[in-house]
């Protein structure tokens, strides 16, 4: 089991190792040689213990396999033209530098490594056997650029842009038997390279979040692979004011948002030395209100009933909602805006003051409409007979439901009495009629 651990923890690890990407550099470390110059080759990476050796590659074919991280050429000729990778033990397969051996008189030396932005190039004429040259020019893209740089016999160039990128060539007066002979070198493209992307600046949810919410911006960014220990440092503007920064973070939180944030936002990304700098497109950020919800109307009197000539008062209130808010009244079937403000007041009502009222609540980004409420004005006379009306019924019929109660009381202590004794309290002629029925014979049914 300890030993199954061991190979499990060994494979991981070697996996990991094995992702590194060597690194080769040249020294001298320019990519245009003359012949019968010698060069060195380093092969930069990991090296793992017990595996095996540095191999070399050359135009993709295996070259040979070293015990060093070097590898020399020595007294070169056209057969070593091309172009050469290296793989250490414990890393996967290496950039690659092109060589020329030239047989001209004047060479351009150009870097054999990649150069990125903000980093120093440098390149330089000369002469076959060293030989003395006057009248040094440098050409990009066929413009002299000498005085640009104040360039002798090594053109320099500080801080390299992308914009540097181009076809470069050099010129001199070269020495020929007794005389100065003008010779040019051979064209060669060099291509600086982007040390990271244009960064963009991301937002987290919407570019038009409500007051109150977070707002999230990211700043993001590629960093070249060739340069992974680049430390890159982020800024963050407001309406070009610095919010953040610098900072090693690509994140910028505002926890909670309100209408003075809106704006134009932006983000910065630079090196350590500030040696390259690059800017996001600003991105357009609107803070908006929290929605207006929630629209309740209150009356007075309660129920919307009101005696002509008597005092109504409307009050609209919001539940949800930011911002400045504006009322506004109104009354169904009539354009008229009848009034402005979170009350509406009618001093002395009429009977044309009838009507289904509402009133409307706005925020400037958005507007919400209460429940309708109706207004009835009633006249004196009207009130004072539905109230008569309302007073007399219930008195109505509470008399009329005792005197059902005595009737029945009455009739039901009438045949009490009857059932208890029929002779001794009935009166005369009322024994002797039912005396009377009693001798009546029954009628026999006709046949």
């Amino acid at each position: 089991m300890a030993v199954s651990r061991a190979l499990l923890l060994l494979g991981e690890c070697s996996h990991r190792v094995i992702t590194e990407m060597a690194l080769l550099t040249m020294d001298p470390p320019w990519s245009v040689i003359f012949q019968g110059e010698s060069v060195t080759l380093r092969c930069h990476g990991p090296r793992v213990h017990g595996q095996q050796p540095t191999a070399w590659y050359h135009n993709n074919k295996l070259l040979e396999h070293t015990e060093t991280n070097t590898y020399r050429i020595q007294n070169a000729r056209y057969k070593e033209n091309g172009r050469y990778e290296c793989q250490s033990s414990g890393s996967t397969s290496s950039n690659s530098i092109t060589l020329s051996v030239s047989y001209d008189l004047l060479i351009l030396q150009v870097p054999s490594h990649a150069v990125f932005e903000g980093e120093l190039l440098q390149m330089r004429c000369r002469g076959w056997k060293a030989g003395s040259l006057a009248a040094v020019r440098y050409y990009r893209d066929g413009t002299d650029i000498t005085k640009l740089y104040n360039s002798a016999e090594q053109l320099s160039i500080p801080q390299a842009k992308t914009h540097h990128s181009g076809r470069y060539h050099c010129s001199a007066d070269m020495h020929s038997f007794l005389s100065l002979k003008k010779r040019e070198s051979q064209g060669l493209y060099v291509s600086v390279k982007e040390l990271f992307t244009s960064p963009v600046l991301s937002v987290a949810s919407s570019t038009e979040p409500l007051e109150g919410s977070p707002l999230n911006l990211s700043c993001i960014t590629q960093l070249s692979p060739y340069r992974p220990h680049t430390v890159l440092w982020y800024l963050f503007y407001g309406n070009s004011t610095v919010l953040r920064g610098p900072t090693t973070s690509s994140e910028y939180q505002v926890p909670t948002v309100g209408l003075m944030d809106t704006g134009f936002y932006s983000c910065e990304v630079r090196t350590e030395s500030s040696s390259v700098q690059k800017w996001s497109p600003q991105v357009p950020i609107t803070i908006k209100r929290v929605p207006i919800s929630g629209v309740s109307l209150d009356v007075w009197p309660q129920e919307g009933q009101v005696m002509e000539g008597q005092r109504l008062v409307l009050h609209c209130s919001v539940a949800v909602g930011t911002g400045s808010i504006s009322f506004s009244w109104h009354r169904e079937g009539s354009a008229e805006v009848l009034g402005r403000g979170r009350s509406y007041e009618i001093p002395s009502t009429q009977q044309s003051d009838n009507g289904q009222y509402y009133c409307m609540a706005s925020n400037g980004d958005s507007t919400a409409q209460s429940l309708l409420v109706k207004v009835t004005v009633v006249g004196v006379s009207s009130l004072f007979c539905s109230r008569v009306r309302a007073l007399l019924l219930p008195a109505a019929l509470g008399t009329l439901l005792l005197g059902v109660v005595v009737v029945h009381v009455l009739i039901a202590s009438s045949r009490a009495k009857r059932n208890e004794a029929p002779n001794a309290s009935a009166p005369a002629s009322v024994v002797l009629q039912e005396r009377m029925f009693e001798a009546v014979p029954a009628r026999a049914p006709r046949k």
